[in-house]
């Protein structure tokens, strides 16, 4: 295989494994702003779980159950609006995070890559220099 054709392998390669990340990040943000936004509704909508208030007008065992149950429920969904979502908010920032150090990692690939042009492009007596520089870029991608 020739300089020229493995250059183009690593370029092929870099760009399709920029363009995963790249959709990744992108779906990981929009499923974010989605909780967000699913996390804002919620906590306009819990407050009704304690509606109506039912004053002196339920008295007894099944109006103390009731209430209990409904006290519960709040407090469930509290947790779930308030903590989970935000944990997943959370998890969904570090992922990112991540994607984003290798897509930067990726693009330092695609930096030597570009050098190994230019050596490419300067004719045999870089040829060394080339070879050398390709070797790296292939251990380190594949």
């Amino acid at each position: 295989m020739s300089f020229s054709d493995t250059l183009n392998d690593i370029y092929r390669s870099l760009a399709s494994s920029s363009a995963d990340i790249d959709e990744k990040i992108a779906r990981l943000q929009r499923a974010k702003s989605e909780i967000v936004q699913e996390q804002n509704i919620s906590q306009q909508e819990i407050r009704r779980i304690l509606e109506p208030e039912l004053g002196t007008l339920w008295t007894g065992n099944r109006a103390r159950a009731f209430d209990d149950s409904r006290e519960e429920a709040h407090r469930t969904m509290q947790g779930i609006v308030n903590e989970d979502y935000s944990d997943y908010q959370q998890s969904i920032d570090m992922k990112i995070t991540l994607l984003r150090a290798e897509r930067s990692a990726l693009d330092g690939l695609s930096h030597m890559a570009n050098e190994a042009s230019e050596l490419l492009n300067k004719g045999e007596e870089a040829f060394e220099e080339l070879g050398n520089k390709l070797d790296d870029l292939k251990r380190r991608l594949f």
